[in-house]
């Protein structure tokens, strides 16, 4: 079951690699992504000029036309998509989707793709599903360094080792060190821990995944026995009309 669990996070992760250069490789669509470089490449040459204007209106003009160029870019991008992807989009009406949601549901498409070719059933992706919760960790007790009266102490020394360290020697000509591997140190640490909860919210990601594609094959599974169904339920009508005659 854990070999299965392993594969579902890796057809995740390929569905979700919608913009990776194979698929636009193979698509022949390489060219296409050059309108959405272009508008990135003015978002980025607009804010370097953020500080150069003196008069007050200049700045709200850059940040204005920041914004203007950020909503060009993804509907260039939504646009490139619409090309890529023209049988996705129309199976799944991903058009008339919000469009900070239509990646997603572009990224399930291409997951449901791979789910039917392997020949997965709802009854099996429902067992996997539930395996994977037991492999998540429980929840933490309370833990006492969450206590509000430990986060004063911690406060409070922080406040102190600043007193100190604004008193020091090295205080006056090192500052500028000092703050520069307090803001590394901080972004390491916050990529660690971002790293840590993205992996937590991929998993539940993935089972939402699951249940949808389980919900959609029983859904085509019923829709096909009702079709096969039907033909057989007109003919007994029919015949018992006939004997009857």
């Amino acid at each position: 079951m854990h070999k299965h669990w392993s594969q579902i996070k890796q057809l995740y992760i390929e569905s979700n690699r919608v913009f990776s250069y194979p698929r636009l490789k193979s698509y022949g669509r390489w060219r296409a992504l050059g309108p959405a470089l272009g508008v990135l490449g003015l978002i980025i040459a607009l804010s370097g000029t953020l500080f150069i204007f003196n008069h007050p209106v200049g700045p709200v003009a850059c940040v204005t036309g920041i914004a203007l160029a950020m909503i060009v870019f993804f509907r260039s991008v939504d646009k490139l998509l619409t090309r890529l992807y023209p049988c996705e989009y129309e199976q799944y009406d991903i058009a008339q989707q919000r469009l900070s949601e239509r990646v997603d549901y572009l990224a399930y498409a291409l997951f449901m793709q791979r789910i039917k070719a392997l020949g997965y059933t709802p009854a099996r992706l429902e067992a996997i599903s539930e395996y994977s919760e037991t492999l998540s960790q429980p929840p933490k007790p309370f833990l006492i360094n969450q206590h509000f009266m430990t986060m004063i102490m911690i406060s409070i020394l922080v406040s102190l080792f600043s007193a100190y360290l604004q008193k020091t020697s090295g205080w006056s000509t090192q500052a500028l060190e000092y703050i520069l591997t307090a803001v590394a140190m901080t972004f390491v640490l916050g990529l660690v821990l971002d790293g840590f909860r993205v992996t937590q919210t991929r998993d539940g990601r993935i089972r939402r995944y699951l249940k949808r594609a389980s919900i959609e094959l029983t859904h085509e599974a019923n829709a096909q026995a009702a079709l096969s169904e039907t033909p057989e339920t007109l003919t007994h009508p029919v015949g018992n009309a006939t004997h009857s005659g």
